[in-house]
C-alpha cells in the first residue's frame, strides 16, 4: 500500500478504536450502576494498614448499602492529604472495610475519604492518546504501528545470532530469536511453558544492544516476570547504573523495587546529592519533621510524609515549596527513564503518564499480547521506530471486554495475532501455518507432564508441542491426569449473585486437599469457573482445615489464574443436571476453550478434573470440548468414583 493512504487508513483505525472505546465506557458504567458503585463512595477512618510489600494500604469504612466490589476494582481516593490512584486489595461485606493498595503514602491516617470506583477515566485517556496519533501523526511512528495491524507489508525475516544471545535457548526459541531481530515486524506464539518470557528476556538484550526497548504487557505480574527475565539476561551492572527501569514497580506486589524510578533516583541522590535532597531536606525542617515517615523511609516516603503534613498544616509557603519538591522530583523521575536502554511498564502507565507517553524507542515488545486490547497495542507501537513484536498465545484468556456492540467487539475482543491474520477463523484458519514468516512458534515445553502435554497439544495446539529433557526425565510422584467423578453423590448445583455454586463438590474438594496435605503436596491450585464457587470453597478451606492447608494452596476462578503454575492442580466443573452448562458449552461462550485451556495447562505434575461425567454429558452437546477432554482423561487417566473420595480418601492418589 502506498504511503499517500496512511492518512486514511489511520483514520480507520482510530475512529473504528474510540468507536469501541465509547461502547466500552457504557457497558463499565452500567456495570458499576448495577453494583451499587457507579457514584463516589464517602468512606470513613483511612487508617495505614501494615504492609511487607511495595506500595501503601489504607483502611476505610464504607457507609450500609449493597455493593458488589471486586479485588482489583480500580479507586481515585480524594481525601485531605490530596488525590490518588489505587486498586482494591481487599473487601470485607460483612464489616464493610475496604482495603485499598495506593499509590502514594497519605500520611499514617488518611481520613475520611471519597472513593470513586469508575475506571472509565483510563479509556477517556487512551482516547485522547489516539486524538493525539490521529491529528499529529508525524510525532509518532504510525508505520510500526501498521505494519504490525496488517496494513502494511510486515518486512520479515531472519539474522543469524550471536552465541552470547542464543546460550540457554532451545532450537525454535533460538529460530524465534532470529526472526525477531531479522524482522521489523514478528509475531511469536508462545503455548504454555515454552519459555515465552526467557525468549523475551534474551531478545531485549540484543535489540538494547541496536537502540532503545519499550516492553508492555496488560497485567503488572507479567511486567514483573518480564522485568526479572530482562534484569538475568542483562546483568548487575545494567541494574545499577539505571540501564533498565520497571515503570511502577514500586507499586506492583511482585515488583523488584531495584527497578523502579524511586529506587534509581533515590541511588542517583545518594551519590550525588543534589537540589532534590537539599529541597526535601528544608522543608522537612521547616515542618518540624526531623525525618518524615517511617524510620526506613525512602526518598519517596519522606516526600510523601512531606507533603501529607505541608497540606495539613496548610500553610502557604510550605504548600509552595512542597510544589516545587514535587516538580524537581518528577524532573529526577523522568531523566532516570530518558536514559534507561529498557523501559518495561503497562499499558495504563504507558497511558497516562506524560513522561513516558513522551519517550521514543527502536524497538516495542508487547507481552501477553492475547489480553492486549488493539488500542493499546497501536498506541504502543507508535513509539517505536523501527520494530514491534508480540509474543503470546491465542488460545489462552482474551483481553477483558465488557460491551457487546458490534465496534468492541471488532477492535477490543479482537487479539494481535487475528488482527495481523496470522490466523482467521472465519476462513478455516484456526492455527497459524507453520511455515507463516509473521508468525513464529515455540514448540517445546518445560512444564506439564507428558500426559497433560499430549492432551492440550491435541486439544489447542495442533498436536505440535513436544515436551524437554527435564520433562521426560522428572520423576512423577501421583497420576497425571485423574477424573474425580462425582455422578454416583448427585450434585446439585446453586445459583446466586449471577454465579453458581455446589455444595458437594466444595466437599470433594476438601477432601482431595487434606489428601495432597497428607502426601505432603503444599503447591496446590484449585479452579473454577465461577466466583461463587471459589468464594465457598475459600470459605470451609478457613473454617475446616484453617493452619492445615497446604501452604501453598490457591483458590481462584480460571480468570485469575493465568499466569499462574502449580505442582498439582484441581478443575472444579461445578455444574450438573439437570441445569444446562451454558457457561462450559463453547457453542454458547465463545471464551469457554480458553479458559479450558488456562485451566488445564497451569499443572506441572497432576491435573484432577471434579466432574459428574455422564450428567456433563447429557447437558453440553456430544462434541464438547470439554466432553473430548473428558473422554481423553477417561481413556488415558486414571478415574476416581467420587464416592470413594467422600468417604474418606483414595489410597490411590497416596502412592
Amino acid at each position: 500500500m502506498s504511503a499517500e493512504n496512511e492518512p486514511a487508513e489511520l483514520e480507520v483505525f482510530i475512529q473504528g478504536f474510540q468507536a469501541a472505546i465509547d461502547e466500552e465506557i457504557l457497558a463499565i458504567q452500567d456495570d458499576l450502576a448495577r453494583r451499587g458503585i457507579g457514584q463516589p463512595v464517602q468512606a470513613s477512618g483511612g487508617h495505614e494498614a501494615p504492609t511487607d510489600s511495595a506500595g501503601f494500604l489504607y483502611d476505610w469504612t464504607l457507609p450500609p448499602g449493597r455493593y458488589v466490589i471486586r479485588v482489583d476494582d480500580a479507586v481515585r481516593v480524594s481525601c485531605h492529604g490530596g488525590e490518588t490512584l489505587g486498586f482494591v486489595s481487599r473487601w470485607e461485606s460483612s464489616s464493610r472495610v475496604l482495603r485499598v493498595a495506593v499509590t502514594d503514602w497519605m500520611g499514617r491516617l488518611a481520613g475520611p475519604a471519597e472513593l470513586t470506583f469508575d475506571p472509565t477515566w483510563l479509556l477517556t485517556t487512551l482516547d485522547g492518546r489516539l486524538a493525539a496519533i490521529e491529528t499529529e501523526p508525524t510525532s509518532y511512528h504510525t508505520e510500526t504501528a501498521l505494519r504490525l495491524f496488517g496494513a502494511r507489508f510486515p518486512d520479515t525475516g531472519a539474522r543469524e545470532v550471536e552465541a552470547l544471545h542464543r546460550d540457554g535457548l532451545n532450537p525454535c526459541q533460538v529460530l524465534a530469536l532470529e526472526r525477531i531481530l531479522g524482522s521489523r515486524t514478528q509475531l511469536v506464539w508462545g503455548p504454555p511453558g515454552t519459555g515465552k518470557t526467557l525468549l523475551l528476556g534474551h531478545a531485549v538484550r540484543a535489540l538494547a544492544d541496536e537502540g532503545r526497548v519499550l516492553v508492555l504487557a496488560t497485567t503488572n505480574v507479567a511486567v514483573d516476570e518480564a522485568a526479572r527475565r530482562v534484569a538475568e539476561q542483562m546483568g548487575l551492572e545494567a541494574v545499577s547504573e539505571g540501564c533498565i527501569v520497571r515503570v511502577g514497580a514500586a507499586h506492583s506486589r511482585s515488583g523488584n523495587i531495584d527497578l523502579s524510578i524511586e529506587s534509581l533516583v533515590q541511588r542517583r541522590e545518594e551519590r550525588e546529592p543534589g537540589r532534590l535532597t537539599r529541597l526535601l531536606g528544608e522543608l522537612e525542617g521547616e515542618l518540624g519533621l526531623a525525618r518524615a515517615g517511617p524510620a526506613t523511609a525512602g526518598l519517596h516516603q519522606r516526600y510523601g510524609a512531606v507533603l501529607a503534613s505541608a497540606r495539613t498544616a496548610a500553610s502557604p509557603g510550605a504548600l509552595a515549596r512542597a510544589g516545587h519538591l514535587t516538580s524537581e522530583l518528577q524532573r529526577a523521575g523522568a531523566g532516570v527513564v530518558s536514559r534507561a536502554d529498557v523501559v518495561l511498564t503497562t499499558f495504563a502507565r504507558l497511558t497516562l503518564r506524560d513522561d513516558l507517553w513522551g519517550q521514543r524507542f527502536q524497538s516495542v515488545f508487547v507481552d501477553e499480547a492475547s489480553t492486549a486490547p488493539l488500542p493499546y497495542v497501536f498506541a504502543g507501537a507508535c513509539l517505536a521506530s523501527r520494530r514491534a513484536i508480540a509474543v503470546g498465545d491465542f488460545q489462552q484468556l482474551p483481553a477483558v471486554v465488557m460491551a457487546r456492540g458490534g465496534e468492541a467487539k471488532r477492535w477490543l475482543s479482537r487479539d494481535i495475532f487475528r488482527q495481523s491474520g496470522s490466523i482467521a477463523p472465519e476462513v478455516g484458519r484456526t492455527l497459524p501455518d507453520p511455515k507463516d514468516a509473521l508468525c513464529a512458534m515455540l514448540t517445546e515445553q518445560y512444564r506439564m507432564a507428558p500426559q497433560i502435554r499430549v492432551l492440550l497439544s491435541d486439544l489447542f495446539y495442533g498436536s505440535r508441542l513436544t515436551d524437554a529433557p527435564s520433562v521426560t526425565d522428572r520423576p512423577s510422584r501421583a497420576p497425571p491426569l485423574v477424573l474425580v467423578d462425582t455422578g454416583a453423590l448427585s450434585p446439585q448445583v446453586e445459583r446466586a449473585e449471577g454465579s453458581r455454586a455446589n455444595a458437594i463438590h466444595v466437599d470433594i474438594l476438601l477432601q482431595l486437599i487434606e489428601i495432597l496435605t497428607r502426601r505432603g503436596v503444599a503447591d496446590v491450585g484449585v479452579v473454577t469457573p465461577y466466583r461463587l464457587q471459589a468464594r465457598r470453597i475459600f470459605q470451609q478451606v478457613r473454617s475446616r482445615l484453617g493452619r492445615l492447608a497446604p501452604a501453598g494452596l490457591e483458590i481462584a476462578t480460571i480468570h485469575r489464574f493465568q499466569g499462574r503454575e502449580k505442582e498439582t492442580v484441581i478443575l472444579d466443573t461445578v455444574d450438573a443436571p439437570p441445569g444446562g452448562s451454558w457457561f462450559l458449552n463453547e457453542e454458547r461462550n465463545p471464551d469457554f476453550p480458553r479458559l479450558l485451556n488456562v485451566a488445564m495447562s497451569r499443572s506441572r505434575q497432576t491435573l484432577i478434573v471434579v466432574g459428574t461425567s455422564e450428567g456433563l454429558s447429557l447437558t453440553l452437546p456430544s462434541d464438547a470440548l470439554l466432553v473430548r477432554a473428558l473422554d481423553v482423561i477417561r481413556q488415558t487417566g486414571t478415574v476416581i468414583d467420587g464416592d470413594l473420595i467422600a468417604r474418606g480418601g483414595h489410597r490411590l492418589l497416596e502412592t
